[in-house]
């Protein structure tokens, strides 16, 4: 019953959000264990009160200090981003190009590097000095570092 569970839960939404939570640990094996670690990956400021300049810039910090070794570490960071920044440029606390100078500033130099490589690489009109759109950043991070996936189509150049 508990695999079933864990199975079942993604039918229920968005198409994003299904492919975040299939990467999480116990997707098809144990429902408490997804549960767990689908709270864990939204904020509490999510359910909560509204999430603030301060908190996004706290995530920023620590994401830019950590590591990211696989796709689903890339994934983790950029849903806890949405999450916060999100609300924030709604409400216009941060507007769009604020947004993705925020989601590029907590990406590892290393992996910033390797992004600006293979999107020069990809779109001639794109220069290292730019800092991509957050959709961009993850398709190029993912073809970069996991070139055997793939999860948004390339979108116009920045």
């Amino acid at each position: 019953m508990e695999r079933e569970k864990a199975k079942m839960v993604v039918k229920y939404v968005d198409k994003e959000t299904k492919k975040f939570w299939e990467r999480l640990e116990g997707y098809r094996d144990d429902y408490a264990i997804l549960k767990r670690k689908i709270i864990e990956a939204y904020s509490k400021t999510l359910l909560e009160d509204k999430p603030t300049v301060a908190q996004l810039v706290k995530l920023i910090k620590r994401s830019a200090k950590g590591v990211i070794e696989d796709e689903e570490d890339l994934d983790t960071y950029y849903q806890k981003f949405w999450i916060m920044a999100a609300d924030l440029v709604e409400v216009d606390i941060i507007n769009k190009k604020q947004y993705d100078k925020y989601f590029w500033k907590g990406l590892l130099q290393k992996l910033c590097y390797a992004i600006n490589d293979y999107l020069e690489a990809q779109d001639t009109n794109f220069e290292s000095d730019q800092i991509p759109e957050v959709e961009i950043a993850m398709e190029a991070g993912i073809m970069r570092q996991f070139p055997e996936k793939k999860l948004f189509p390339m979108h116009s150049s920045t």
